[in-house]
């Protein structure tokens, strides 16, 4: 049970003191994601697939920048924010299949942790919160999107010969590569 605790602007509810604690859990899920993409960014080049080394490494960024907006968010608003732990990302697929699953399956956590995030922010009518996460919402749906389309042909490579290679150059075409 969460107790209410002392800000600089008097006692803090339990639902803020959620908000904030899930907040935190946010910041950590962006970097997590972002370390999970560089992660499988260092696997597919080590496996000469360098548009997809390319493209994950682009993701990784955009992660890693969702992580420092909401930071910045934060210090504006002056929650109680401190940095937790970002736990090491798997690095060890057995092969492309398994690895966009694996970030498939991040995505959809990410997903989930921002839902709850977003209702613990409507919860305490913090409508500046729930703004700051409306594209990150719709992004979500566009990333797990994408993800499925690209999960999808990675499958198809074992019927298709040479359609993982093809992949792999379009998406490096992606990020310019």
């Amino acid at each position: 049970m969460m107790v209410a605790s002392k800000t600089v602007f008097g006692e803090m509810s339990v639902e803020r003191r959620e908000v904030e604690q899930l907040f935190m859990e946010q910041v950590t899920n962006e970097f997590s994601a972002s370390q999970l993409y560089l992660s499988a960014s260092i696997w597919c080049d080590r496996n000469d697939m360098t548009g997809m080394a390319s493209y994950m490494r682009a993701e990784s960024n955009e992660e890693r920048g969702h992580g420092m907006t909401l930071i910045d968010f934060a210090m504006k608003r002056d929650f109680n924010l401190s940095l937790q732990t970002v736990p090491a990302p798997e690095s060890d697929w057995e092969g492309p299949e398994e690895l966009w699953e694996a970030l498939l399956d991040g995505e959809k956590d990410n997903t989930q942790s921002l839902l709850r995030l977003a209702d613990a922010a409507q919860t305490c009518h913090d409508h500046s919160l729930l703004t700051l996460l409306m594209p990150y919402h719709m992004e979500q749906v566009n990333s797990e999107d994408k993800l499925k389309t690209i999960l999808a042909k990675v499958r198809d490579e074992n019927k298709t010969p040479g359609l993982l290679r093809q992949l792999d150059t379009e998406l490096g075409a992606v990020v310019g590569v």
